[in-house]
Parts: C-alpha cells; sequence; structure tokens
C-alpha cells in the first residue's frame, strides 16, 4: 500500500513539474517567440507571473514599477496572474498610447460582474462607453457641474463642514468621514437631487461600502482586473471584497427606487430622472444602453470618483498643511489680502490668488492618489513606440512615475509649491502633472473635482489652522495602496481663526 502511495505521490509530483515546465516554455514562446515583439520586462513564475516579486518587494506597486523603468524603459510587459500587462512611463509615452482609439477600452470586471448586473461609464467599453459617456457629461453640465451656478452646492457643504467641525472646540479629531460626509453630499445634490444628513443610516451604510471597495481592491484595481485572484473567493479579503460591492449595488438600487418613486417625466429634478426620461424615449430599441441595471452601475459609478477621489484629496491636503505651517500660513495671508476677513474666497477669486493655486497643485503632485491610474484594454492588435500590443492586453499608466521624474521635477519629494510660480509669481500650467490621467479617458468629473478641491481648500483655510494635536503620534506621509492612495488615519485640531 506505501509503495503505491509513493508511486502515486512520484507520479503526481512528476505531471506537476511537467506542467510547469510546460507553461513556461509556452508562456516565453508567446511572450517572445515569432510572433509578437512585446516590450522587455521582467520574467516571473509560472501561473502568477511577476505578481509574487511585486508583491514581496517591499516597495508599493507604483514605486516598485518606476524602478523596473530605469532597468527596462518606459514601456514594460510582464505577465501578473494569466494576464499580459504593459505598464507606460512617461506623460509623451502614455499620451501617445492613450491617443489610439484601440487603448481605450476596459479590462473586464471579473469580480464585480459576478453580483452587480450591467455597466458603468467607468467599466463600459466602446459604444456603450461613448454613448453612456456622452450622456453623463451633457446631463452634468445641464445641472451645472463644473460651472460657476453650481459652486453654492458645493459651498453649501464646506459650511455644513466647518459647523461640524467647530463643534470640537479646536480638540482632536479624525476628519476622514466627515469630509466623506461632504464631498459625496455634494454628487448627491446632482444624482439625487438632494443632500444627506451625516447621521441618515442609509448614505452612511453606502460610504462605508466606498470605503471598504477602496481598500480591497488594491492598487489599479489588482482584485477586479484579475481572473485569477477573483477565484479565489475562499480568501478572507477577497470575500470581503465581493460583500462589500453586493451590499453597494443593493444599497444604491434601493436608493434609486425610493427616489423613483416621486419620479414625473415632465418635470426632471436631476441626473437619475433624466436617465429614465432617457430610458423611456429609447423604449423598445434593442441597442439601448439605457438599461435599469447600467443605471445603477452609472449612479455607482458617480458616487464613488465624485466622493473617494476628492475625499482623499482633502485628507493629504490637511496633513501636508499640518507639516508645513509656514505653506499654510502664506496661503492664509494670500486669502485674507484677497478676500478680507468678512467673506468667503469664491472661484472667481482665483486669479488673485496664485500661491493657494500653487499649493493645490503641488498638492496634487506629491499626494498621486491614483498612482496607477484605472487600466486600460487593448480592442485590437495595435503597437505603441514600435513594440507590438496583443489585443487583450491590460495597460497600466504609471502617474506617480510621471509626477517623481527627478528629470522634471527637481528634488521630487520636497513639497514646494514654488514650482507652479514663475518669477513674478504668476501660476505655471505644468502639463507632467495629470492626476486625472490622459487621453480619452480622462476623468469625467475633472471640472467639478478641481472646484470642490479649490472651494473646501480656501474655504476651510480661511476659516482654520489646522495643527497637529499635541499627544498625537508623529504625522507620517506613508500611504495605503488601494483604490487609492490615501494616507493613514489622523487626527487634527481645526483652529477657528479670529
Amino acid at each position: 500500500m506505501m509503495e503505491l502511495l509513493d508511486g502515486r505521490w512520484l507520479l503526481d509530483t512528476r505531471s506537476a513539474l511537467l506542467g510547469v515546465v510546460v507553461f513556461v516554455l509556452l508562456f516565453r514562446y508567446l511572450r517572445g517567440g515569432r510572433r509578437w515583439n512585446l516590450p522587455p520586462g521582467p520574467s516571473g513564475w509560472p501561473l502568477l507571473g511577476y505578481l509574487p516579486q511585486l508583491a514581496f518587494s517591499g516597495d508599493d506597486p507604483h514605486v516598485a514599477l518606476s524602478k523596473l523603468a530605469s532597468r527596462y524603459g518606459n514601456v514594460i510587459s510582464m505577465n501578473l496572474a494569466g494576464h499580459l500587462v504593459v505598464v507606460l512611463h512617461g506623460y509623451d509615452t502614455i499620451k501617445e498610447a492613450f491617443s489610439q482609439q484601440q487603448l481605450s477600452a476596459r479590462p473586464r470586471l471579473y469580480t464585480s460582474e459576478k453580483v452587480r448586473p450591467g455597466v458603468g461609464v467607468i467599466t463600459s467599453s466602446g459604444d456603450t462607453w461613448t454613448e453612456l459617456r456622452r450622456f453623463a457629461l451633457t446631463v452634468l453640465r445641464g445641472l451645472g457641474v463644473g460651472k460657476s451656478i453650481f459652486e453654492d452646492n458645493i459651498a453649501t457643504e464646506a459650511e455644513f463642514l466647518m459647523e461640524e467641525w467647530k463643534k470640537h472646540e479646536g480638540t482632536a479629531f479624525n476628519p476622514r468621514h466627515s469630509i466623506a460626509n461632504a464631498v459625496s453630499n455634494v454628487i448627491c445634490s446632482a444624482v439625487f437631487g438632494r443632500r444627506f444628513q451625516y447621521t441618515d443610516a442609509v448614505f452612511r451604510r453606502l460610504l462605508k461600502c466606498n470605503d471598504d471597495i477602496a481598500e480591497g481592491a488594491g492598487t489599479g484595481g489588482a482584485l477586479e482586473f484579475s481572473w485569477f485572484i477573483s477565484r479565489l473567493t475562499f480568501l478572507p479579503f477577497v470575500s470581503k471584497y465581493v460583500a462589500s460591492v453586493r451590499q453597494s449595488y443593493n444599497t444604491i438600487s434601493s436608493m434609486v427606487r425610493e427616489h423613483n418613486r416621486d419620479y414625473d417625466s415632465q418635470d426632471l429634478r436631476d441626473f437619475i430622472d433624466a436617465f429614465l426620461k432617457k430610458k423611456e424615449e429609447q423604449q423598445g430599441s434593442s441597442s439601448s444602453v439605457f438599461l435599469d441595471e447600467n443605471l445603477m452601475n452609472v449612479v455607482g459609478d458617480l458616487f464613488f470618483a465624485g466622493s473617494e477621489t476628492t475625499t482623499t484629496t482633502l485628507r493629504w491636503m490637511l496633513l501636508y498643511m499640518m507639516l508645513n505651517p509656514e505653506v499654510q500660513t502664506r496661503v492664509q495671508r494670500e486669502l485674507d489680502d484677497v478676500t478680507g476677513r468678512n467673506r468667503f474666497p469664491r472661484v472667481s477669486d482665483k486669479p488673485q490668488l496664485p500661491y493657494t493655486e500653487a499649493v493645490i497643485c503641488e498638492l496634487q503632485r506629491v499626494a498621486t492618489i491614483a498612482p496607477l491610474a484605472v487600466p486600460h484594454s487593448c480592442s485590437e492588435d495595435t503597437k505603441i513606440l514600435g513594440y507590438d500590443v496583443p489585443k487583450g492586453t491590460i495597460l497600466v499608466s504609471n502617474l506617480w512615475y510621471d509626477h517623481f521624474d527627478p528629470t522634471i521635477w527637481e528634488d521630487p519629494t520636497a513639497f514646494r509649491p514654488e514650482r507652479f510660480l514663475d518669477p513674478d509669481g504668476k501660476l505655471v500650467s505644468r502639463e507632467e502633472l495629470n492626476p486625472f490621467g490622459i487621453g480619452r479617458r480622462i476623468c469625467l468629473g475633472e471640472h467639478l473635482a478641481r472646484m470642490e478641491l479649490f472651494i473646501f481648500f480656501t474655504r476651510l483655510l480661511h476659516h482654520f489652522t489646522f495643527k497637529k494635536p499635541e499627544d498625537a503620534p508623529p504625522l507620517s506621509l506613508n500611504g495605503i495602496s488601494g483604490g487609492t492612495w490615501s494616507p493613514v488615519n489622523f487626527q487634527v485640531c481645526a483652529m477657528s481663526r479670529s
């Protein structure tokens, strides 16, 4: 009996080794053989590819990939858990690549598609994406989003946030959730036609789902775009992520159904009403993308993208102001010179606030909250800088590399707003700064996000001085890799200015 078991064990071992050898030879043939002139890059393990080395490098993924660029160049290819992935570095390289229509698709969402039917603006490709994006932009602009008439909506939420912070009377608190409440309510006013109380149970549940999804997705959404990892549902972090996606979808569906009880096609209140109206107009069309399941996904995309990114950026802003009190004081002095102490700054004041604008630009550079952006997919065979890019390849743009390239930014790790000022103190626009991405799939909410950052930042610094609590641990600039690059939790004292 023992001899039989030993024989079977030996046979299984040999079979496994043979499989590994075949996989390695096949991968190397496909990767660099007769058919494809793929970009250079590191080799990896069978099946998992370069994923183990990336995971255990000791660096965050965007930093580890940046180091590879010095060895292999600005276009790198590698196998990551069964996917051919091409990583792009450098503004010119990314701009050239993403100007191609073939590189504007999205990879499949292997995890979410199991629990969330339909597609949204962020996740769709081809004609579906074109139609949904065009519709979303048209409706949001019609609602004033990103325009000066929408400024009052943002200012209202900034005032609610300030009132909330005044309650602490200068004592230490964690600003994370109150910022998320305020920022999320801005997009809610456009999507749902209303704001939510900070104590609203459904609103709080949706924000919690946002946090869990952002923390669980991994840098660049690795958990979503890997067919291999998405199948490991027995792992706690995978099952938790799936549960968060499911709860988020179910919560949004419930909110939309509640909202639709008062729907009137003759009195459109918000984005959801506009979508329902469009759905009615295309009733019976076999090619319509205006479906109930797509509405849930579009609302989810707008809520997540309109909340998480701006919230994370504002948290980094508070952190850098505490670490750089001289910068904070200079911003406050400029604000006071332009607006006095009797009114808050407005968007129309921007031309008179070049240093404040420079600080916001520098904050977006050093706190690159989407260091690997959202992955693209190649919809048909093409080339980048002479290299072949086969259909189905996933493309990742390393924005962090661009924002910390020492050949572009002198002493890139230093926080130096003056980089964005000319000798006369006027604001200088630099094309290498791309916090919202590059190309056809640049962030849908860029204009809204820029307005939010300016209004929240200027109003908060106009009213408060932010200080580190005396008994708090040292402030850290270490980040957490997830759906966004976010700061570790910290506490702050918001001291009201006279």
